[in-house]
């Protein structure tokens, strides 16, 4: 794993990157809604078979999400970007040309697999740039840009489709496309430190088909088919289960399982699964209800949603703001209530309802979803330590995907049956309908306000005299992490994989920034091979920085400096010009992948030595500290 060249990143650029490609990939979910009536009268098809144009895009993006933990660690971040976004590019310039509903439905599995990539590519990479007191902010600007993609996309192609035909609209997509390329060309950088895991192609095969047969079971429960869809759906959970089971067996997980053993990642994925479940599914059934119920045509009805998606919008960085400063334990399930209370009010609309009544109802729901999510994913992964940001952006971004299908399914297969079954008029019947789908609705919302309670009591336990919710869950996420051991363990049992290590041609300077970026200590350096050739430590930088020979001494002269703040910009500018080798300890002390569990100790007993690499013939595998060592063994005793 190399170390990035930290200078040239630009935390505003990346996120601009980042909030763009995450409004596009959502945009991308809806915007060709609109045209599956004219799709299926230029190829004659009926509405089961043209509905594979969105079905299968479904299908193949929830089933790249998993994949995308592996490829961030595997594939240098900035051509990991660029190629998610080209499939984007390539799957509209496809679409644009499409003679036959195969090649169309091609180009939307080509786009499928970029948006796939794209959202939790997005999350790793504000994981990696945000700065630790603005983590709400920076997350809630794209959960804004999450949320509004997909309102935004019926509203961009009706007024397309007025001007051209469905062709066009993968035209248009294709030039933001090649807009938000440059952008990334201009501001992505190697970010991520590559620790290039092994795939297990078991574990591939296991969660793509786990996905598929629970979504695709689930999409079509309620349309005629409920004993197959049921069927299905039980296939892919016995499936997903069987992948868990792997995972927890396989010497090279796809997935590695360790955020599921933390209560407040738990609590808070759910809670982004209601929210995201609630406002997907009301954009979905609520322009339906318009037409349908009040007479409103599809621009009239998209239109009506966009007020509330842009309070969402507006509001999602401001709630990022307050989590940044107080955490979750008051804005969350005061968000969850005033969602649950909208769902109660919007139950009573029926047939003589006004645009205005609907705006009114719909923007406080979607206000407290904005209160819920970005927070709620912030503080989940906030729980996590750096090296399990991949796999927990995975299983985020996993339940995005499911969140989309289960509340879709669910709302409006609710919505459908209540509807064929009223004996009243069509106008009545359609709101019958959106009433029995919005009392669905007030009682998942309800879970997700006792939810919120839970994650807020959580968060109070583990508040440490301050106003946020700061990693007392980077311990958590590393005890559940942790191995239980046996007498005969070995320095490869206890050992933590992944590996923060930085090249042996960096500067002292590269090595400041990427040990602050990751709260770190110390770290490997590395030559060629990945073998092991010297030690950098958060003292030794201290000396380099101040020229002294005691940390003491440094400690003090690098308070002076930082009262002194341009000072201490031109003495970090310095490191720029110092090799890392000049700093590192070239002789340090490290254990072999065999060594036994008292050499490891010997190692770690030295007062000097808190950490020490583990090498396998010479090339570095892993690392063990002190802390966590203890940590593993006090259980066993």
């Amino acid at each position: 794993m190399r170390a990035a060249d930290s200078r040239s990143v630009k935390p505003a650029w990346i996120l601009a990157v980042v909030a763009s490609s995450s409004f596009l990939a959502t945009f991308n979910e809806t915007f060709l809604n609109v045209a599956l009536t004219p799709i299926m009268g230029d190829f004659s098809l009926d509405a089961a078979t043209g509905q594979w144009v969105t079905t299968a895009y479904m299908l193949v993006a929830a089933v790249v999400v998993p994949l995308t933990g592996f490829l961030y660690r595997s594939i240098a971040t900035r051509r990991l970007v660029l190629i998610s976004l080209g499939l984007l590019l390539v799957g509209s310039l496809v679409g644009v040309i499409a003679p036959t509903f195969p090649i169309l439905v091609a180009a939307r599995v080509i786009q499928a697999i970029g948006t796939g990539m794209v959202v939790p590519i997005g999350m790793n990479l504000t994981l990696a740039v945000a700065p630790p007191h603005k983590l709400g902010i920076y997350m809630g600007i794209v959960s804004a840009m999450t949320t509004l993609g997909p309102a935004f996309g019926p509203i961009v192609a009706g007024g397309i489709m007025s001007l051209t035909s469905w062709h066009g609209l993968f035209a248009v997509f294709a030039v933001m496309i090649v807009l938000v390329i440059i952008l990334s060309l201009v501001a992505v950088k190697d970010i991520a430190e590559l620790t290039k895991p092994r795939l297990d192609a078991a574990s591939v095969i296991l969660a793509s088909v786990g996905l598929i047969g629970l979504m695709y079971g689930s999409s079509i429960l309620f349309k005629g088919q409920a004993l197959l869809g049921a069927v299905i759906a039980v296939v892919g959970i016995i499936v997903i289960a069987a992948f868990l089971v792997r995972q927890r067996r396989c010497a090279h997980p796809l997935l590695n399982l360790a955020p599921l053993m933390t209560t407040g990642f738990n609590l808070g994925v759910l809670l982004v699964v209601i929210a995201l479940m609630t406002v997907f599914s009301l954009n979905m059934i609520l322009p339906v209800f318009m037409q349908s119920a009040l007479g409103f045509t599809p621009m009239v009805a998209a239109l009506t949603l966009l007020p509330p998606c842009l309070v969402s919008c507006v509001l999602a960085p401001v709630a990022g703001k307050i989590f940044d400063k107080f955490g979750v334990r008051i804005m969350v399930p005061v968000g969850m209530f005033v969602v649950f209370a909208s769902m109660v009010v919007l139950s009573r609309l029926d047939e003589t309802a006004t645009s205005a009544m609907v705006i009114a109802c719909y923007a406080p729901a979607i206000a407290g979803c904005a209160m819920v999510v970005g927070p709620s994913q912030s503080h989940a992964l906030s729980r996590l330590t750096p090296d399990l940001y991949p796999h927990g952006t995975t299983i985020v971004g996993t339940a995005f995907q499911l969140a989309g299908c289960f509340g879709s399914a669910l709302f409006m297969g609710v919505y459908s049956l209540a509807e064929q079954n009223s004996r009243a008029t069509a106008l009545v019947a359609a709101a019958d309908g959106f009433h029995a789908a919005t009392l669905v609705a007030c009682g998942v919302t309800f879970v997700g306000f006792l939810v919120a309670l839970g994650m807020a009591r959580e968060a109070g336990k583990r508040r440490v005299g301050d106003h946020h919710d700061e990693p007392a869950a980077h311990h958590s996420a590393a005890e559940s992490a942790t191995p239980r051991i046996h007498s005969e363990a070995t320095a490869q049992t206890v050992m933590q994989k992944e590996v923060f290590s930085v090249d042996s041609t960096a500067s002292a300077y590269d090595a400041l920034t990427l040990m602050a970026r990751k709260r770190t200590s110390g770290m490997p350096v590395i030559g060629d091979n990945d073998t092991l050739v010297g030690f950098v430590t958060d003292g030794a930088l201290l000396r380099a920085l101040s020229g002294e020979g005691q940390d003491a001494i440094n400690m003090a002269y690098v308070y002076a400096l930082w009262a002194q703040e341009k000072d201490l910009s031109g003495q970090i500018e310095r490191l720029k010009d110092i090799p890392v080798m000049d700093v590192a300890f070239r002789r340090p002390v490290s254990v072999d992948a065999d060594a036994s569990l008292q050499d490891v100790c010997e190692a770690l007993s030295d007062r000097h030595v808190k950490k020490v690499p583990v090498l396998d013939n010479g090339r570095l595998v892993g690392v063990i500290n002190r802390t966590e060592l203890l940590r593993t063994m006090v259980p066993v005793v």
